[in-house]
């Protein structure tokens, strides 16, 4: 599933789950809501403020309105979760990487 909701301005993401997991919680760091399942795997991502958040990765609105295709891998490593996102329109293609560094809480 992939969307863009211009009115909200809200940006979403999701690969869906395997038949053997479900949803498990949400990780909220700031504009960024990261889906994650009962395998402990990140199977979704909403953007907030899209328009926004993504300009300070090179992404203009008409990049976000005309997407026709997005891929997106995440990979965790200690207390960071790496994001790429790669947007693709008739013309353009363009990699988006995020680093959402974790807090741990005590």
């Amino acid at each position: 599933m992939i969307s863009y909701d211009k009115e909200n301005d809200i940006f979403a993401i999701h690969k869906g789950f395997a038949s053997d997991e479900k949803f498990k919680g949400n990780i909220d760091v700031g504009d960024l809501i990261l889906d994650v399942s009962t395998k402990e795997r990140i199977v979704g991502i909403e953007i907030l403020n899209a328009s926004v958040f993504l300009k300070e990765f090179g992404v203009s609105k008409e990049i976000l309105e005309g997407f026709i295709d997005v891929k997106f891998n995440v990979v965790t490593k200690g207390n960071t979760i790496s994001i790429g996102i790669i947007l693709k329109t008739k013309d353009v293609e363009k990699p988006i990487k995020i680093a959402v560094p974790l807090r741990k809480h005590i």
